[in-house]
């Protein structure tokens, strides 16, 4: 059985559980931080995310948890 593309399996996930992501736009305005930031954050896998018609979604725990670090390093 073969396993299905990358890609397909994270729609999917998404179209599951629309709760636990946010788009990338709404992740910078709660981090206070740039998209480029954000995107070098999911490059180094700091912040679980996947791309979905052209659109970032993350995961919404992680962003919390990178929230609470910064307000913690404050």
């Amino acid at each position: 059985m073969q396993k299905l593309p990358k890609r397909v399996r994270r729609q999917s996930d998404k179209n599951n559980k629309d709760d636990n992501y946010i788009s990338l736009a709404d992740a910078c305005k709660i981090l206070y931080l740039t998209e480029s930031t954000v995107r070098y954050y999911i490059s180094k896998q700091r912040i679980k995310a996947f791309k979905s018609g052209g659109k970032w979604y993350l995961c919404k725990g992680d962003v919390e948890m990178l929230r609470q670090w910064q307000k913690t390093s404050e």
